[in-house]
């Protein structure tokens, strides 16, 4: 991944932004299974509500694309419906000071907004409550499935981090799920044990009572993110669109005329 970045950065210098969210896409194209497309573009639900401008995999095997583009032409941007997504990349170059950051926070807010909006499905293999402990059922315990067989998963990438920037994320299900910040930071989801300490896991849980937490990773931070990822996708299962109410709506819409 570094690699295909410096190769981009010495011909572009990344002189329009863009060029860190193309080079992306090319490179998740070729590494992801042929089920998970890859696009620029935004998110829509059925009420037309939309958000994010950046990158987004989806189900490319079951789902249709609203925009029928050309499927690699990363230069245009497409709106995929929120069912078929699997996980959203808010994508900066640099993420150097409080205002990029509180932006790229913001924008990852909308995202999920309008992620939340589809129908989740339950997941059977989520632990509620944690393992005993003194008698009393731990809560606070790290959860590796995700409470929904759906859930959104949102993560934002910068190439570049000012390692002098402090990190304070609300800990809500509106804040990224995953922080690449450059190629020697992560900030991974945490929960908070008490006077166990802290362990990490893979998604937001409301009942982790920790929010996001940045470690050093030393040059690894482009590598283990895409193997977060990798879980991540495999994880996931997606419920089919629901095309009633749609239908339902432009024949009566028809009836009245």
């Amino acid at each position: 991944m570094s690699a295909r970045f410096d190769v981009v950065e010495a011909v572009y210098n990344f002189e329009y932004g863009y060029e860190v969210e193309v080079a992306l896409c090319q490179l998740l194209t070729e590494m992801l299974p042929n089920k998970f497309g890859v696009c620029r573009g935004f998110v829509v639900n059925k009420k037309g509500e939309k958000a994010g401008d950046d990158i987004v995999i989806y189900d490319k095997l079951n789902f249709p694309l609203i925009r029928q583009l050309s499927i690699n032409d990363f230069s245009l941007k497409q709106q995929v419906p929120v069912e078929a997504v699997y996980a959203c990349i808010e994508c900066k170059n640099s993420i150097a000071d409080a205002v990029t950051l509180a932006k790229s926070l913001d924008q990852v807010r909308s995202l999920k907004k309008v992620l939340f909006t589809r129908d989740l499905k339950a997941n059977p293999s989520y632990v509620i409550d944690g393992p005993t402990y003194n008698g009393k059922v731990r809560e606070d315990w790290p959860r590796q499935e995700p409470q929904h067989m759906n859930q959104p998963y949102v993560i934002v990438f910068a190439r570049n981090w000012g390692t002098d920037l402090g990190l304070n994320v609300p800990n809500d299900q509106c804040a990224p799920d995953l922080m690449v910040l450059g190629a020697d930071h992560l900030a991974t989801q945490h929960a908070n044990l008490g006077p166990d300490g802290i362990k990490g896991a893979l998604f937001f849980d409301s009942k982790n009572h920790a929010s996001l937490m940045v470690e050093e990773v030393k040059g690894n931070a482009f590598g283990l993110s895409l193997l977060i990822l990798f879980q991540v996708l495999s994880t996931i299962e997606l419920e089919q669109i629901d095309w009633s109410e749609v239908l339902n709506s432009e024949f009566f819409t028809n009836l009245e005329k």
